[in-house]
């Protein structure tokens, strides 16, 4: 045997085949257990991805999907202390 064929599944949920196979003749053996990859994903806790889908925690640039509420939020801050520093040193 000179091929070695697993099926697995994706990440989008289908069922594909992985074959390594050997061009000079090698004879490939493997246990049943035996793992060919193993992408393990970080762990995040509730409260870092709760953070990250709120506006403070989106991504910013320009190309990002969340730039509008950054800069609508990043202008409206700015407002807010335009008016405070008004507001004190004119009295």
């Amino acid at each position: 045997m000179n091929n070695l064929s697993k099926k697995y599944v994706n990440d989008e949920g289908k069922e594909e085949t992985l074959i390594a196979d050997s061009s000079d003749n090698y004879e490939v053996k493997l246990a049943k257990n035996y793992t060919l990859s193993n992408h393990k994903t970080k762990k995040e806790s509730r409260l870092a991805k709760k953070f990250k889908g709120s506006i403070l925690g989106a991504d910013i640039g320009v190309k990002s999907s969340g730039f509008s509420s950054v800069a609508i939020l990043a202008t409206v801050i700015a407002l807010a202390a335009a008016l405070v520093m008004y507001f004190i040193w004119r009295f």
